[in-house]
């Protein structure tokens, strides 16, 4: 199931749903932010936005993604939550059919009824962390077990098409200074099969082909990649062992 929710900001308080007024409703008694299921064919920002001038009234102008939240209760099929935080709206409160509506200064927020996992990505986004993935396991309502994983922002992805007997001079300068060792896991890359198309035009010394002439080559397309900070090291060492005298590397 994908859901989405929302915690919408004023100031130094947030607004929260006291779930009261459903009698078949998992989160009875519990405080949570605002947001629901998706409908057919809506993206999560959709969604959410809808969900916040559904449920008080007021329209999002602007809804910040905060993570991936995984819900696992009991046996129940997973439900998978986009939380989003918004400090842009415009609008007046109405009254919700699913609980009432609070503002509450966000030091006391934790001393509500909260579900125990809750807290945790409150203070993920108290403390403006990176975007996050969270699995929250939960018997009844206990807390039993969760994850914290964090997006990981600081890489960039190279692609570079070589002919196919270069590809491990490639692996092995870039090797030297250990640039695509992956965690536990030395010379990380994956390459796909294609077929390079090009003409030499006047002027060019090409390793393969003729100028003036078409040319087709088995070539590989390699795709790893690389810490932002070494970058412009992993572009040289390249663009140094690549036969091809204007090589194709692409990063992203």
């Amino acid at each position: 199931m994908l859901t989405t929710v929302c915690y919408l900001e004023r100031g130094n308080e947030r607004l929260m749903l006291h779930r009261t007024k459903k009698e078949d409703d998992l989160n009875k008694g519990k405080w949570l932010g605002v947001g629901g299921k998706l409908e057919k064919d809506e993206t999560p920002l959709q969604c959410v936005k809808r969900e916040i001038k559904e449920e008080t009234g007021y329209t999002a102008n602007r809804c910040d993604i905060k993570g991936l939240v995984v819900f696992n209760y009991n046996d129940n099929a997973s439900e998978f939550m986009y939380l989003y935080t918004c400090n842009d709206f415009d609008g007046n409160i109405i009254e919700c059919n699913e609980g009432d509506l609070k503002w509450i200064k966000k030091e006391e927020i934790k001393d509500l009824k909260l579900w125990e996992g809750d807290k945790i990505f409150i203070d993920l986004i108290e403390n403006d962390s990176p975007f996050f993935y969270l699995t929250l396991n939960y018997e009844n309502d206990q807390l039993i077990s969760h994850t914290l994983e964090f997006e990981e922002e600081n890489f960039v992805r190279f692609e570079v098409f070589v002919p196919e007997d270069y590809v491990q001079v490639i692996v092995d300068e870039l090797g030297k200074y250990k640039l695509i060792d992956q965690g536990y896991y030395g010379s990380a890359y994956s390459t796909i099969n294609v077929l390079g198309h090009w003409k030499s035009l006047d002027g060019a010394n090409p390793f393969d082909g003729e100028v003036g002439k078409e040319t087709v080559a088995r070539e590989s397309l390699m795709k790893f990649r690389v810490k932002k900070d070494f970058k412009e090291l992993a572009f040289y060492l390249v663009k140094k062992a690549h036969p091809y005298e204007v090589p194709v590397i692409n990063v992203f």
